[in-house]
């Protein structure tokens, strides 16, 4: 019989790593209500400043696509302290930066050790947590990220050095014969990158017929070369199993439209509703920490009952809300946004943690890591075109209270279709049994 016991090193494993990937994500969104006030401090528009978030998402992204290889290389210890200096490295440099370009740099060095820390705090869930408790961690894992507590991974580091993070060294096997295949990893940067500068150039009016080929060109070479290397980066043959996939796509859409509503709106409430940068802010505080705190409830509905029901719940709640607020736009001040936020983030939370965990823990569990890496750098890649699709919206003649209908409108629509996604894998994973 196997034991659904935690062991405390295990827990004070997973701790250490999640304290790292919490102080990540506070980073990753805290700068998006400055962006009417960096506009003016750097003479530039909307568009320009979401680069802020955008470079650090897509930092973040490149770098989780190496999260297989590097933990079974170099072992969790390497990267979790090379995770920390990285990222206070980073830290120091944006709080000094005295313009855009400085800014930019300290944001990659960030988006580099969250994109570190993350995948590797789910990994350590994976592979130290027994199968009946896997809910209820992944949904505790999804919880600290969104808390996102205030204190940096300096003030972490000495308390995670109390509670011995030195049990990290032994919850991964090193493998130093493993070669990692840079061409592959090399083109897959491209293609996201030159990705997400044919949508940021739409604001110009025209498509970017250059940067397009790029993209399709390192598409389909990384494909190429990841199915013909023999050396390690990704496993794309995971997208072979339709019920991975069929999940893998609405996690990332929920992605999409949690960071670009996290850009939008406490940009309208300054624009529009004329309230302070700090209440602006506030407004998705209240819905973040119940979609937080709920995680760990979802989760373990998740052991007892499965992902169907709770995916399909979820979705629900999460389309009312968009549509609701679509409807409601011009009336929408202060204290109806914040309400509104915190049911569109139940039902997103519910949903996104569900689906996340079924799409890996339906996998055999030397797959699971390259499932993970894939899963964690398609929502970064996701939330990064988020912020770029919304500040595309955010930049209309219209005005922002426009764009921000616009784009709620376009996340109605795009959760309607994800209840089809859910169907068919619903549909397959019953077939299959």
């Amino acid at each position: 019989m196997t034991t659904t016991v935690v062991p405390n090193q295990h827990v004070l494993a997973i701790i250490s790593v999640a304290l790292l990937a919490a102080g990540g994500i506070m980073i990753e969104t805290a700068m998006n209500v400055t962006f009417p006030k960096l506009t003016q401090v750097f003479h530039t528009s909307l568009n320009n400043i979401q680069w802020v978030t955008t470079a650090y998402l897509l930092a973040v992204t490149v770098t989780m696509t190496t999260s297989a290889y590097l933990t079974n290389r170099f072992g969790a210890r390497r990267i979790w302290l090379t995770a920390n200096l990285l990222f206070i490295g980073g830290t120091i440099c944006a709080g000094f930066a005295n313009s855009l370009a400085i800014l930019l740099l300290g944001r990659v060095l960030e988006g580099i050790a969250a994109g570190l820390a993350m995948p590797l705090m789910f990994n350590l869930v994976l592979s130290l947590i027994p199968k009946p408790k896997i809910g209820v961690w992944m949904g505790i894992g999804a919880m600290v990220i969104s808390l996102a507590p205030s204190f940096g991974p300096t003030y972490g580091g000495a308390l995670i050095e109390t509670l011995g993070w030195h049990n990290i060294a032994h919850v991964a096997k090193q493998n130093k014969h493993l070669s990692f295949d840079f061409i592959a990893f090399s083109l897959l940067a491209i293609a996201l990158i030159t990705g997400l500068l044919v949508v940021n150039q739409l604001e110009t009016g025209r498509l970017n017929i250059l940067f397009l080929i790029l993209a399709i060109i390192s598409v389909t070479a990384f494909i190429y070369e990841s199915q013909h290397s023999q050396k390690v980066f990704l496993n794309i043959r995971l997208f072979k199993s339709q019920t991975f996939t069929l999940l893998l796509i609405p996690v990332t859409f929920y992605m999409f439209a949690n960071l670009g509503l996290s850009l939008l709106i406490p940009n309208y409430l300054q624009a529009s509703a004329g309230t302070t940068s700090f209440l602006a802010g506030f407004a998705l505080l209240p819905g973040t920490l119940f979609g937080a705190f709920l995680s760990p409830y979802f989760g373990s509905l998740y052991d007892k009952v499965g992902a169907t029901k709770l995916i399909f719940l979820g979705n629900g709640i999460f389309t009312i809300s968009l549509f609701g607020m679509a409807l409601l736009t011009h009336r929408l001040g202060f204290i109806l946004i914040l309400i509104s936020y915190i049911i569109f983030t139940i039902g997103r939370s519910m949903a996104f943690s569900t689906g996340m965990t079924a799409a890996v823990d339906q996998l055999p569990i030397a797959q699971q890591s390259d499932a993970n890496a894939i899963l964690q750098a398609s929502q970064m890649f996701m939330g990064a075109l988020g912020t770029t699709v919304a500040a595309l919206f955010g930049s209309d003649r219209g005005g922002i209270a426009v764009g921000l209908n616009q784009f709620l409108w376009l996340l109605f629509a795009i959760a309607l279709l994800l209840f089809l996604l859910f169907w068919l894998q619903k549909h397959l994973a019953e077939a299959a049994k």
